[in-house]
């Protein structure tokens, strides 16, 4: 019987393991995403992975133990989460390493306070998840909105290396006290340091993530600045092109009206068939009329650039003068995307440049459609992410996370179909109402 009450503790900590991840997974990785099948496989491998090795913890290599533990941690945090590579190896290695320490240093007490062996392998792996979920909740209580961005490589690799000689320090300190327990509370001690390192090291790699989403949103203004900018010097030439044109038709109906006035019919006649064949200045270089100052700011901005540049800029534009849709977003979005567009298309021979657009409005959902020649080149990174191929990297390559970000903002979708010689990406944004 007693027996059979001991095998509770066993399949119970491996629930309680996971329920403690999951929640600490949500605090540093965010909400999980639309793979629910999929993150319920994985905790269910996770889960029964803790339960045999509770069974056969003497016989299996503690490096290989927590090897898998971190792996599984790992594939979980980007299958569920949809965390980057960097950010889920991160969380899957430093949980685990202040998970170990914790039960460590809990089987390390109990032992120097007399406490049976067999009873202390069970209860470390429970105190250690009930001290995780008492972080969990202070965190939980104290941290801010979780960013997501990714820090340098380099800086990375070298706060990585803290967990990892932990690991090494502590298996090493436990393998001593466990020979000679007089070397338990040095033992216990430094678990306890080495806890608060990890702990000090998971705040630093978020207060760096923190700095990096800061840059990144710095220069995501500076672009949407320059836009802007753009867009009212656009809208600036426009409404002194029209005072112009004004002026000019004031004095063409005068001379008009005074050679009718003298009878000079024939000569009003040819005067008048002179400003149909030769225009009356009208401005040539709008391609859009919707009527939306924004979507038409920009799109007739872009094609007068593109005008330049040999491109051909075709845009089909069905949209009101008024969306729900924030000013500043609409500028992401689309500047973004023309802009990426042109910059493809200056790298593709003349005569096959161009790009096409399209953007309508139809029951609440906007639909941004734009496809432009390109060159084959290499557009993405090794974890499938697109980058920017111009030198300045420091400054360039937040155009598509800066329109996915705002496209997410009203629950939307970006879709990128990428050839050899056309890319294509479509944005669609569905209005609050």
């Amino acid at each position: 019987m007693t027996d059979q009450i001991m095998l509770i503790p066993e399949f119970f900590v491996p629930f309680l393991y996971a329920y403690v991840f999951s929640k600490l997974m949500t605090l540093f990785l965010g909400k999980k995403n639309n793979r629910i099948i999929a993150g319920r496989i994985g905790w269910g491998c996770f889960i029964v992975y803790q339960i045999l090795t509770n069974h056969f913890i003497n016989f299996i290599n503690p490096w290989i133990m927590i090897s898998i533990n971190i792996f599984i941690l790992f594939l979980i945090g980007i299958i569920e989460r949809g965390a980057s590579l960097m950010r889920s190896a991160f969380f899957a290695i430093i949980v685990c390493v202040i998970n170990m320490l914790m039960e460590v240093a809990g089987i390390l007490i109990m032992t120097f306070i007399g406490v049976d062996s067999s009873i202390t392998n069970i209860t470390g792996g429970y105190m250690a998840s009930v001290l995780l979920l008492i972080m969990d909740i202070i965190l939980s209580r104290t941290k801010r909105e979780k960013r997501h961005n990714d820090i340098p490589l380099k800086i990375y690799s070298i706060i990585l290396i803290i967990p990892i000689v932990t690991i090494i320090l502590m298996n090493w300190l436990f393998m001593i006290a466990s020979i000679q327990t007089a070397y338990a509370n040095i033992a216990i001690i430094s678990g306890c340091f080495f806890l608060l390192m990890n702990y000090i090291i998971f705040e630093v790699y978020d207060r760096i993530s923190l700095d990096a989403e800061l840059k990144s949103e710095n220069r995501l203004y500076c672009k949407q600045l320059e836009l802007c900018s753009a867009q009212a010097s656009d809208q600036e030439n426009f409404y002194a092109e029209i005072r112009r044109t004004r002026h000019d038709m004031k004095n063409h109906l005068t001379g008009l009206f005074e050679m009718i006035k003298q009878g000079h019919n024939k000569e009003a006649c040819e005067y008048i068939e002179r400003l149909l064949k030769d225009g009356i200045n009208v401005n040539a270089e709008e391609i859009s009329r919707s009527g939306n100052i924004i979507i038409d700011s920009l799109i007739n901005h872009k094609y007068k650039i593109a005008k330049e540049n040999g491109i051909k800029f075709d845009a089909t534009v069905f949209v009101p003068s008024k969306l729900e849709f924030r000013s500043d977003h609409l500028v992401i979005i689309l500047g973004n995307l023309l802009e990426n567009a042109l910059e493809a298309c200056y790298k593709v021979a003349k005569g096959l440049r161009y790009i096409n657009v399209e953007v309508s409005y139809e029951k609440g959902i906007l639909h941004i459609c734009i496809k432009n020649s390109c060159i084959s080149e290499k557009r993405r990174g090794s974890d499938g992410a697109y980058f920017t191929t111009k030198e300045d990297k420091e400054n360039h390559g937040i155009g598509l996370s800066s329109v996915r970000k705002a496209v997410k903002y009203y629950d939307g979708e970006v879709k990128i179909k990428d050839n050899i010689e056309d890319f294509t990406v479509v944005a669609i944004l569905y209005g609050i109402h």
